[in-house]
Order: C-alpha cells, then sequence, then structure tokens
C-alpha cells in the first residue's frame, strides 16, 4: 500500500483528493499548510507527496527542500493552478519528480503517483544493492584484518602468561611485582577486546541460509532480556511488548535474531539519558512480512547522525565505550534475509527502528500499478 500525503491549503480540495485516493486502497494523510506537512513527515515517512505551491506562509517550494532534507527517497508532486508551469519546472529542479496542473484529471493524478512510485522503488532497490556490495567487500576485508589481528593478538596473550610464570621465580619486591601483574591484566583485557572486534568483524557479511537453531521470536527475546537483566534493572526502564498471536506458529534463526533484537536493545538503551525512561517492542504479520518496531523514548539522532548509524565504525560513543559495529552487522543480517531496516528519530523525542522481513522468500509484496490504483476510473479533481 502506497502511503500519501496530500498538502494543499484549500481544505476540501485537499479532503475531497485524499477520499478518492483512499477509494484504491491508497494510505492517505492530509496537511493544510508547509508547516504540517513537515510534521506529518516526520510523525511517518509517505511515499509521495502531493504538493500544493502556492501556499500562505512556508510555500511549496520552500516546504519540498524541507521535505526532501528529511526523506531524501519521498517522491514529491507539485500541483499548481498556473498554466505557465515556470514554478512548477523551478520545483523540480529542486528535487520535484513530477507536476500536476489544476484541474488535474483523476487518471492523471493516478498515473503520476504509480510513476513516482516506481522511481521511488527503483532508487531503494538501487540503494540497497549498492549497500549489500559495500557490506560485502568489507565483510572480505573484515575476514583479512581478523585473521591478521588474531595471530599476534594470540601471541601477545600466550607471552604474558609466560610473563606471569617468570614472575612466581623472579625475586621483585612486592610493589614492582603488583605493578606488573596489573600491566598483564591489562594486557589481558585489551587483547579480549580485539577478539570482541574481530569476531563481529566476521559477521558483518552474514552467509544466507547459513545453518542455526530455530525458536520461537518471544522466546528469542526473553533470552536476550535475561542477558541484560542488570542493566535493564540499573536504567528502571519501562518495557512494554505486543506481539502478534500468529508469531507464535512460526520460528525463527535464534542465532541471527539474538544478535539482530540484542543489538537494537543495547542501542536503545545507550539511547536512554537517565533512569525511568521507556522501550516499547512490536511484531506483526503483515503482509506476509514480519514487521518489528522498537521504540524508545530517548535522546533521539539529529539528521546527519540517522543517514549514517548503518555505516562500520561509525559511532557517537565515546572512544573504549562502542565500535560502532552492531547496528552494521543487524543491517547486514537483515539484508542477507532480503529485508529492510529502516529508523525514524527526533532529537529530543526518541527514536523507533522498524524491521519488515519476508516470511517466505517466494512471496513478493505487490506495488502500485494501473490497474491496482484504478487509473481507468476517471474524474477530475
Amino acid at each position: 500500500m502506497v502511503n500519501i500525503l496530500v498538502v494543499d491549503d484549500e481544505v476540501d480540495f485537499a479532503d475531497m483528493l485524499a477520499e478518492r485516493l483512499r477509494t484504491r486502497d491508497m494510505h492517505v494523510r492530509t496537511a493544510y499548510d508547509g508547516n504540517q506537512a513537515l510534521d506529518r513527515v516526520r510523525e511517518a515517512t509517505p511515499d509521495v507527496v502531493l504538493l500544493d505551491i502556492t501556499m500562505p506562509g512556508l510555500d511549496g517550494l520552500s516546504t519540498l527542500e524541507h521535505v526532501k532534507r528529511l526523506s531524501p527517497m519521498t517522491q514529491v508532486i507539485l500541483i499548481t493552478a498556473d498554466s505557465t508551469v515556470a514554478t512548477a519546472v523551478a520545483g523540480m529542479k529542486r528535487g520535484a519528480c513530477d507536476y500536476l496542473i489544476k484541474p488535474a484529471h483523476l487518471d492523471r493524478v493516478l498515473q503520476a503517483i504509480h510513476e513516482a512510485e516506481t522511481r521511488r522503488l527503483d532508487r531503494l532497490s538501487r540503494k540497497r544493492m549498492a549497500e549489500t556490495a559495500k557490506l560485502a567487500a568489507l565483510g572480505e576485508l573484515g575476514k583479512g584484518v581478523a585473521h591478521e589481528i588474531n595471530n599476534p593478538v594470540h601471541i601477545m596473550v600466550n607471552e604474558a602468561g609466560w610473563i606471569e610464570e617468570l614472575l612466581s621465580e623472579a625475586n621483585l619486591d612486592p610493589k614492582t611485582e603488583a605493578q606488573v601483574r596489573s600491566s598483564l591484566d591489562l594486557i589481558r583485557q585489551q587483547a579480549k577486546r580485539c577478539k570482541t572486534i574481530t569476531s563481529k568483524l566476521l559477521t558483518l557479511r552474514p552467509v544466507k541460509g547459513m545453518h542455526s537453531a530455530n525458536a520461537a521470536l518471544t522466546a528469542i527475546w526473553a533470552n536476550v532480556l535475561a542477558q541484560r537483566t542488570a542493566r535493564l534493572h540499573e536504567a528502571a526502564v519501562q518495557l512494554q511488548e505486543s506481539w502478534d498471536a500468529e508469531l507464535g506458529a512460526r520460528t525463527w534463526s535464534e542465532s541471527e535474531w539474538t544478535q539482530v533484537l540484542g543489538s537494537m536493545l543495547d542501542n536503545a538503551l545507550d539511547a536512554l539519558d537517565a533512569p525511568g525512561g521507556s522501550i516499547t517492542v512490536s511484531a506483526r504479520i503483515q503482509d506476509a512480512h514480519l514487521v518489528l518496531t522498537m521504540e524508545d523514548t530517548g535522546h533521539g539522532m539529529e539528521e546527519h547522525v540517522v543517514t549514517r548509524i548503518f555505516e562500520p565504525f561509525f559511532s557517537t560513543k565515546d572512544v573504549g565505550k562502542g565500535v560502532g559495529l552492531g547496528l552494521a552487522i543487524c543491517h547486514g543480517i537483515i539484508e542477507a534475509m532480503d529485508g529492510s531496516i529502516a529508523v525514524r528519530s527526533t532529537q529530543g523525542s526518541g527514536t523507533i527502528f522498524t524491521i519488515t522481513v519476508p516470511i517466505a522468500t517466494d512471496v513478493c509484496t505487490e506495488h502500485l500499478t494501473p490497474d491496482s490504483t484504478g487509473v481507468s476510473q476517471g474524474g477530475t479533481i
């Protein structure tokens, strides 16, 4: 189902158009000025925006620029009553994909929406292919780096053990011996950290179809929570859950979903600035897909951070508190399942992650087509 946002200061026109699009099985919301439109985009990213150019206050062209900054993949179709279309052409130079002149026949509107949605899906496909290729290259690099790092780290740990054995034979004063043993402990701790990083590098390129024990998603989640009992208690988190009853009849890859749910929960806990925040998890079956969301009431993220959170080694944490691989690994795992992971965040208002994964690889999502939109059904708007 295509998500449409209709933006027009003529309330009757916007409501009428929205209602006619809803009869074509589209999910449609309305906004009656530019600022309200931006609020709608922040609430839920639309696939296509039908945007009036001439509006009081924040005009259409300014709204267009803000929408493209908030959601670059959203397609914007301009609506103008200016038959010279000069303003519409200016809008297309700023990122609009099409324009319509009032009054526009409904067939033309539906055609424009169909073309815009096709363009959006093509761009998403190309972006996904590029990201997959990048992760594959990083995975190969990670395997080599992990091998080259693990060997010297293993030697360092062995040598530290040998030095510790020599200490028992050396005639050192207690203070010096304590300092040496403290240094050896530090060497072991840092070696363990190196091994943790290299083990994560090896998961940057998940193997599709790799054998793994299966379990119910609720059971996997319960195990993830059990592993973090102390941290959840310390953070005084209010945890809310909603699981579709249909999920109980299905099982999922335990190792993969433990990694995904664990990394997402860790990210949500990191985002809570003070004790007493909340984390909401919900999962449902929708159109032959698993749709899982995790929402926190944390500090949120700025736009430039949101665009980079799935990059390997990108982290906003202090050095030593995170290596920036958790969400990158999640992204790789979900992509290997032919799924997608999206994030919506507002600074100061929390973050929502949404994972969508096909239940069966032979199930395809139905996209907007001329037949499904009802293009043959006429009318003018």
